[in-house]
C-alpha cells in the first residue's frame, strides 16, 4: 500500500491517483487473480473482504489477513488512522491482529506455547527458512515472531504489552540477545532462531513510539507531498487520529 501513496504523492515522479483504484484497491481481472494467487483462497480476493474470522470482521484483505505486517509495514510512517472508501485502517489493522491473536488462543492444530501471551504470526525465520506465515492452519507450523505482536502495539496495546512481557521473562534466556529478540520461535520444535532481521526489529521500534507519541506519524504526516496524496486519492483522517 505504501509504494502506491508514495508513488502517488511524488512532486517528480507522482503516478495517477486512480491507480490507487485500480492498482493497490484494484477490482480487475488480473488484481483478483493476484490476490487469489497468493491467498489461495477467494475470500477478499476483490480487495474488501467482509467475513468473519475468530468472531472478528475484517473489512478488507486476503482471507483471515494473511502475514500479520499488512499492518506494520504501510503504517510505520503513513497513520493509519485514516479512511477511504473501503475501510477504517487503524480499525482493520486492528481486527487483523485481534484475528491473529484470537487463532492463537484457539490454537486449532495444538501447538506447544500457543495462547493470550504467544501470538503473532507473520513472515519470519522459521525451522525451514524464511516463510510468510498465517493464522490458519495450511500456514502455520508452531512459530512466532516477536515482532508479529510488539509491532501490534498501537493496535493491542495491552496484549503486545502482555506478549513482550512473556518473550522477555519467560524467554528471554533463548529469545533475547544483543541486539534485541531473535527473529522467531518455535516451542514445539524447541527451536529458536539465530538471526536478528532488521526487517522486524525495526517495526517493533517504530511501533512503539508512535503508540507512546505519534512521532513518526507525526513526522511522516506532516510532509506537504503527502497532505497532497490524501485529497487527491480521496482518504479522510479519522478523529482518533494523533495528527491533525
Amino acid at each position: 500500500m505504501i509504494t502506491y501513496l508514495e508513488a502517488i504523492a511524488s512532486p517528480t515522479h507522482g503516478v495517477p491517483a486512480s491507480l490507487y483504484y485500480t492498482g493497490w484497491a484494484g477490482q480487475g481481472e488480473k488484481a483478483v487473480a493476484y490476490r487469489q494467487g497468493f491467498g489461495q483462497q477467494t475470500a477478499g480476493d476483490h480487495y474488501t473482504n467482509g467475513q468473519t474470522y475468530e468472531g472478528i470482521k475484517l473489512d478488507v484483505g486476503v482471507g483471515e489477513g494473511g502475514p500479520l505486517f499488512f499492518t506494520h509495514y504501510s503504517f510505520l510512517g503513513f497513520d493509519p488512522h485514516i479512511r477511504d472508501r473501503f475501510t477504517d485502517y487503524f480499525e482493520n489493522s486492528r481486527n487483523q491482529a485481534l484475528i491473529n491473536r484470537a487463532y492463537c488462543i484457539r490454537n486449532p492444530s495444538g501447538y506447544k506455547g500457543y495462547g493470550p501471551q504467544c501470538w503473532g504470526i507473520t513472515a519470519v525465520d522459521g525451522p525451514k527458512g524464511y516463510e510468510a506465515y498465517e493464522p490458519r492452519p495450511r500456514d502455520d507450523d508452531g512459530t512466532i515472531a516477536p515482532t508479529g505482536a510488539i509491532a501490534s502495539m498501537p493496535y493491542t496495546p495491552e496484549a503486545s504489552m502482555e506478549a513482550l512481557k512473556f518473550y522477555y521473562r519467560e524467554l528471554g534466556d533463548r529469545l533475547w540477545g544483543p541486539y534485541g529478540f531473535r527473529d522467531a520461535f518455535n516451542l514445539q520444535q524447541d527451536w529458536f532462531s539465530g538471526i536478528y532481521m532488521g526487517l522486524n526489529q525495526a517495526p517493533m521500534v517504530i511501533m512503539i513510539e508512535n503508540y507512546r507519541t505519534g512521532l513518526v506519524w507525526k513526522k511522516f504526516m506532516a510532509n506537504a507531498e503527502i497532505g497532497r496524496m490524501l485529497g487527491r486519492v480521496g482518504f479522510e483522517k479519522t478523529a482518533a487520529s494523533p495528527v491533525q
